[in-house]
């Protein structure tokens, strides 16, 4: 408990006064001993005990009143972030989360949880007096001092963001701060909403964080306070990806909600080169994927623009932008072994170019590998004994650097492997038997659901031959018998990709199927993000920075920025000769939130104390307690009133003699 007039407490000497009276009052009576004292005595032995406790209790709670009323006047907080601290604060260091998922409000009320924070850090702040104030905002991550806790609302580097939390670096920035200015005594206050992204339990930062707490030469106090209450179902709208087709400009899109809450409808509204349309997208179950295909007849080689839902329980959500450029082919390269069947060849072959204008496929051997131009690739499959240096270190750039490859089953047997995964050797199902799929990635990954929801078709997969997988990996499709038939492992920001069978008919019925098709043309497409990477940013990361003398300029039409904050929020951008999309982190629409027993981990013997703030009122951190302590102190003065009344006597002078009976 935190007390506004501390000094204050010196009076609870007096708690002692009605000790020192009574020792008192005893002294003033001498002992006389006389005759008849001995029968008094004994006909008062017996009431003797209740007198003495009677008196204690009146004792205790005349000490009990005087120690409430200074307790009163100490004026004591209870509560949130000040509730239980005790003793005064020099200093509060406020770590702000600014990030996207923070302009959530809930129900009725248009309050965001950042500036509901921001306003009741304010008030607390105020009632702290001349405590320093020192902010750490999840935007900047720069340690700057407040001038004025009432201009706290108004500055730019407390305004809304589209930008992701760093919370473990801010936690870091705030003990070094502690370290070089010695700032006295200090309590560091988290608000955030726990978004479990923004946490990074897996960071090496949290050791690194207790360890140099626990090295400070004096208490530094750490409060949370948890802004994580979802009381409204939330909508959020994602560009997936977009590219260039005959004429056409396709959009992947995404809408998810937080509940699934049964079937439902959402106006979508695109705005391209300053030309709307609207189209109701119908969906069930929490995300809804679905394409928007826009003619370019007439229209130049580059745009850009947005898709929007109505405002919801966050706006930062409600909105996604695009942009793109020239249409230019794109090219995969299948790097296969000598031993390859031609029926494997051709289904490949095939599968990365069935067609379409703008992909380009070229077969290379393995010893042309290091002829591959990494740089304009989308896709590399590799049908051949994994790599080895220089080779493998070529592809694992080219995949760090956001490209895909995909591997195949050699039919030559090797020791290699590549990310930490290799192949065993081939097996073959039991006689009449077959490899059957039993189970696989509905949401994610190559063999996901179709955009209208409907899952592909791989319970008719059946395989004769494979090759198993041993290494670091996420299985995304399996086996009756666990076995994994599509792995994944991501590495910087591409991907590789492990099928166990082959789509040829002495390995499997892939080719009959098409299936194979369905995995060669979505891996193409992940691939192909990367060459349009130029095109796309990330709201507070480098890929939404101008480069060089480049200056920022916004051009899309949806909303007018924040001047000061432009860095930080997402919108349409020339930087320069380039035109760069900046959209919110994917993080920010997880709904992944952090639990008690994740904080406790992070926070392990931090001795912190955690306020969960399920709502969005604007009442204060904490509350005056000094009326309870009033109306206690009126209790214990009546109790001891009461106890001090004395039992009437019955007045036995005037009773009747009782008549003697005959």
């Amino acid at each position: 408990m935190t007390f506004l007039q501390q000094t204050m407490l010196w009076g609870l000497f007096a708690v002692s006064i009605p000790v020192i009276i009574h020792l008192l009052n005893r002294r003033r009576f001498r002992t006389v001993e006389w005759g008849a004292m001995q029968f008094l005595l004994k006909a008062t032995r017996e009431s003797r005990g209740k007198k003495r406790l009677k008196h204690i209790l009146i004792l205790l709670m005349r000490s009990l009143a005087i120690a409430a009323l200074i307790f009163a006047i100490a004026r004591p907080l209870v509560g949130g972030f000040l509730g239980w601290g005790g003793g005064s604060v020099e200093t509060v260091i406020l770590i702000l989360d600014r990030s996207s998922s923070m302009e959530r409000s809930e129900k009725d009320i248009q309050l965001s949880k950042r500036t509901s924070v921001l306003e009741r850090v304010t008030e607390a702040m105020a009632e702290l007096g001349e405590a320093r104030l020192v902010l750490i905002d999840s935007a900047t991550g720069i340690a700057q001092e407040v001038p004025s806790p009432d201009v706290l609302p108004e500055l730019s580097f407390t305004a809304p963001t589209d930008s992701a939390a760093d919370i473990p670096g801010m936690l870091v920035s705030a003990l070094d701060y502690i370290q070089e200015a010695k700032p006295g005594r200090s309590e560091i206050w988290v608000a955030s909403d726990l978004q479990r992204e923004d946490w990074a339990l897996d960071d090496s930062r949290w050791d690194a964080f207790r360890a140099n707490l626990d090295e400070l030469d004096f208490n530094v106090k750490l409060r949370v306070l948890a802004l994580n209450g979802r009381e409204r179902n939330d909508f959020a709208i994602r560009v997936l990806s977009s590219r260039r087709e005959a004429g056409e400009f396709v959009l992947d899109l995404e809408l998810a909600r937080e509940q699934d809450t049964g079937p439902t409808t959402k106006a979508v509204t695109i705005s391209h080169l300053g030309a709307r349309s609207a189209t109701q997208v119908s969906f069930n179950g929490q995300s809804q994927r679905f394409q928007k295909r826009i003619p370019l007849e007439g229209a130049p080689g580059a745009g850009h623009g947005w898709v929007s839902i109505p405002d919801n329980a966050n706006s930062r959500n409600n909105v996604s932008y695009y942009a793109y450029g020239k249409e230019a082919p794109v090219h995969a390269y299948l790097v296969t072994e000598n031993a390859t069947s031609s029926d494997a060849l051709e289904a490949l072959t095939k599968g990365l170019a069935p067609g379409f204008a703008n992909q380009e496929v070229t077969v290379r051997q393995p010893s042309q590998a290091h002829q591959i131009n990494f740089d304009s690739a989308s896709l590399i499959v590799w049908k051949a004994p994994l790599p080895k240096p220089p080779v493998s270190n070529q592809l694992f750039e080219f995949v760090e650097k956001g490209g895909v490859t995909l591997f195949f089953p050699p039919e030559e047997d090797s020791d290699a492997s590549f990310g930490g995964i290799s192949w065993d050797p081939i097996t073959q199902s039991p006689p009449d038997k077959f490899f059957i799929v039993d189970d696989w990635d509905h949401a994610d990954g190559a063999f996901r659901d179709a955009l209208g929801g409907a899952p592909l078709p791989l319970e008719r997969i059946r395989a004769i031959k494979r090759r198993g997988l041993v290494g670091d990996f996420i299985s995304l499709a399996r086996w009756d018998d666990e076995e994994p038939l599509l792995a994944r492992r991501v590495i910087g920001q591409g991907q590789v990709l492990f099928l166990s069978t082959l789509p040829d008919y002495t390995w499997s019925n892939f080719e009959r199927t098409a299936l194979h098709l369905v995995l060669l043309q979505r891996s193409f497409d992940d691939g192909n993000r990367r060459l349009g990477a130029g095109f796309f940013g990330v709201a507070g990361e480098d890929s939404a920075i101008p480069q060089g003398d480049e200056i920022r300029d916004r051009v899309d039409s949806y909303a007018e920025g924040d001047a000061g904050n432009v860095a930080y929020e997402a919108g349409v951008y020339r930087f320069g000769e380039r035109t760069v999309a900046v959209n919110r982190p994917v993080g920010e629409d997880s709904i992944e939130m952090l639990t008690t027993a994740q904080l406790d981990a992070a926070l392990l013997d931090t001795d912190y104390s955690l306020l969960e703030d399920k709502s969005s009122s604007s009442e204060s951190f904490f509350s005056e307690a000094w009326r309870a302590f009033l109306i206690a102190m009126l209790l214990f003065l009546i109790i001891e009133a009461l106890l001090c009344l004395q039992p009437k006597r019955v007045d036995t002078s005037t009773a009747p003699s009782p008549e003697p009976t005959s």
